[in-house]
């Protein structure tokens, strides 16, 4: 299905990053303005040349999402030039923590929840405001299949993932009287530079996998992008509060047996 983004400004948050990048080029495609935000003005504006050569409908800010005054004006720059925003997506994440939680340090812990699930709330906060005024809005916030199933070494990040869950489940009660929807995608394993990272360290970790998902199969970003430009879009007026998650089956499937043997 072509979805009609034409008039629609969307903000990225993570705007540099491999999930903010390919949602914005398939939004773009359908001919949203796309606003990307993140911490390096160099890294958004090789986003920004990447995908759309002169520009046209993209801009970029730099800021920091857990800084409130650093959001607050992008928010007025971003108001000075278009009027309104539509949509917000939530995609800035810091880089995961894992281990025991009692070797875990608070700082650490902070960290993780300063950018993961604060950069969340800061951002829904400020750039809400303009959708409440439009009575119209579509914000969709990145959570984790660790919401639903989780493995060890994993707590400070599953925290942080599902207080954004519990955050959006909230938010789409307070403020879908005023035209606005708030879901989360929940991704599973994806192909994404992490990922990577993760399957280059040991040879039998895509095996096992591939194994684990009844769609023997890893993800990619296009079918992260699919999604979201569905939830960005007038056809999901009437999804709310919802988390979709997005990996194969992983986390519906209790089988000890390997589904790449079926």
């Amino acid at each position: 299905m072509i979805f009609s983004f034409k008039n629609r400004v969307v903000v990225i948050t993570g705007g540099s990053g491999s999930f903010g990048t390919a949602i914005a080029e398939s939004l773009h495609a359908q001919g949203a303005s796309i606003i990307l935000l993140g911490r390096s003005q160099e890294k958004l504006n090789k986003s920004i040349e990447m995908f759309s050569g002169n520009g046209e409908r993209y801009e970029g800010y730099a800021c920091d999402v857990t800084n409130e005054s650093s959001l607050i004006k992008a928010n007025e720059n971003i108001l000075q030039s278009h009027k309104k925003i539509d949509v917000l997506i939530t995609c800035a994440a810091a880089p995961a923590i894992s281990g025991k939680l009692e070797d875990t340090s608070l700082d650490d812990w902070r960290s993780m929840l300063a950018i993961d699930l604060d950069g969340v709330f800061l951002s829904c906060k400020i750039f809400g405001r303009s959708m409440i005024n439009e009575k119209y809005g579509r914000i969709i916030n990145f959570t984790s299949f660790h919401d639903v199933a989780t493995y060890p070494y994993r707590t400070v990040y599953n925290a942080a993932k599902s207080g954004v869950q519990g955050l959006s489940r909230a938010l789409a009660v307070e403020w879908g009287h005023h035209g606005i929807t708030v879901n989360t995608v929940a991704p599973g394993p994806i192909l994404t530079p992490r990922t990577k990272w993760f399957l280059s360290q040991d040879v039998h970790n895509e095996a096992g996998m591939l194994a684990r998902t009844p769609n023997v199969r890893l993800g990619d970003m296009s079918d992260i992008s699919n999604l979201v430009t569905f939830l960005a879009s007038e056809e999901s007026k009437h999804i709310n509060g919802q988390e979709v998650v997005i990996d194969g089956g992983w986390t519906k499937n209790a089988w000890w047996g390997s589904h790449a043997d079926l």
